[in-house]
């Protein structure tokens, strides 16, 4: 669920949502679940929270996390169905689940800050609030997180547009984890007013844009765990091309820093930065060569539920009307290429989207970036986002910026994706 806060990095613009294809690779070998739990938490993709009913959700990757009062070990909560997302960064939950008083993040004259996080689909508030974060045996301590629709603070600002996300059935998941390549979730982009992303709110009244240090930010937590803290590796099992009621797999922190999250033989593919930014790349986004044109805007997210790519050659759907529905599956391939010039050929498929059995988890769903660019904030002719159905059969590792492999002082640094 690649957000437009990351991308104002570089400028105010966004990539895409949801998404996803199928992919039919293997992926690096240095993976693997074994060595020390310390470092694993099970994921898994199914029908997502009961409180969806019978709306379940499709390719969206959850997991269990435990948030506490700052220092506390008795003012906890386990909160199951948070959607793990390498498509941005920090933890987001969703007020009606949240059962633990957790202390607000408040400005000098005392109003608490709150933030509009923009997805490409729509966006959500809340008021910043600060709490430990558990996840397997990890701890980020007094992080700063996001309490999306608080009844406290219903006063939503008119700049915080596009459809709102501020319930369980409208964000489709009990809360998110960022974990994506970048530290915070908006960079030097919303140190100044103009972003429209944090405000400061009473709890009567209209809320006030300002500007947010990076180190006041809702940040990635993995960055600020004591250990294993460089990045996170995503390990999911093959799909049937029918699709499955749900797959389990892991998300294991760190990269090199134990025996279990080497980066073995996976190619390395470095990332867009601020730096290095342009007029069609943000930070974050690789180079996608697919049908002999360059896409720029590239990326690959873990929270979006397809593959995003423009081909007017295949048909869309009648009744998911984004979705590609060819008469027979696909199988096509992309060539992947990081900015450090490494490159590999993609294998994946696009199956008809309208005929689809039930399940959660399907590997060969794809959308038109172009025909979705509209609402979606895409740049359509030069997008191709790699969602979920890409992490299929891969180990998928995700190095945040700054850092290196294990605790090396040299070495290809962050951001980058490994497979």
């Amino acid at each position: 669920m690649r957000n437009i806060a990351t991308a104002l990095l570089a400028a105010l613009c966004v990539a895409a949502c949801g998404g996803s294809g199928s992919s039919l690779g293997s992926g690096g070998t240095g993976g693997g679940t074994g060595g020390s739990t310390q470092n694993v938490q099970s994921v898994v993709v199914d029908a997502g929270p009961a409180a969806l009913g019978n709306m379940p959700a499709d390719n969206t990757l959850y997991t269990t996390v435990t948030i506490c009062a700052p220092g506390s070990t008795t003012q906890c909560q386990s909160i199951d169905h948070i959607q793990v997302d390498t498509g941005s960064s920090g933890f987001r939950v969703l007020a009606s689940v949240l059962m633990i008083s957790l202390p607000l993040v408040t400005a000098s004259n005392g109003e608490a800050f709150a933030e509009c996080l923009p997805f490409v689909d729509g966006s959500s508030f809340g008021p910043l609030r600060t709490a430990d974060i558990k996840v397997a045996g990890e701890v980020a301590s007094s992080a700063e997180i996001e309490v999306i629709g608080d009844s406290a603070y219903p006063n939503i600002p008119a700049a915080c547009t596009g459809k709102p996300e501020n319930s369980v059935q409208q964000f489709g998941a009990n809360g998110i984890i960022g974990v994506g390549p970048f530290i915070s979730d908006c960079g030097s982009g919303c140190e100044t007013v103009g972003t429209g992303v944090y405000y400061t709110c009473p709890t009567t009244g209209t809320c006030t844009e300002t500007g947010m240090p990076i180190a006041q930010q809702v940040s990635n937590p993995v960055a600020s765990f004591a250990t294993d803290n460089n990045g996170v590796l995503i390990e999911l099992p093959s799909v049937s091309a029918s699709g499955a009621a749900s797959v389990s797999g892991s998300l294991i922190f760190g990269i090199g820093t134990q025996s279990n999250n080497g980066l073995g033989s996976a190619g390395i593919y470095t990332l867009v930065t601020e730096a290095n930014a342009t007029a069609n790349s943000q930070p974050g986004d690789l180079t996608t060569i697919f049908n002999s044109s360059s896409l720029t805007e590239s990326f690959i997210d873990s929270g979006s539920s397809a593959y995003f790519f423009p081909d007017s050659g295949i048909p869309l759907c009648t009744t998911n009307t984004d979705f590609y529905c060819p008469t027979a599956t696909l199988s096509l391939s992309a060539t992947i290429e990081g900015i450090n010039g490494t490159s590999s050929v993609v294998n994946f498929g696009v199956a008809n989207a309208d005929q689809l059995a039930s399940g959660a988890a399907f590997p060969d769903i794809a959308a038109s970036s172009t025909a979705t660019a509209g609402n979606s904030g895409l740049n359509g002719s030069i997008s191709f986002d790699w969602g979920l159905p890409f992490y299929y059969n891969r180990h998928v590792y995700t190095m945040i910026e700054g850092k290196t492999s294990g605790n090396a002082a040299t070495g290809t640094v962050g951001p980058y994706f490994a497979f």
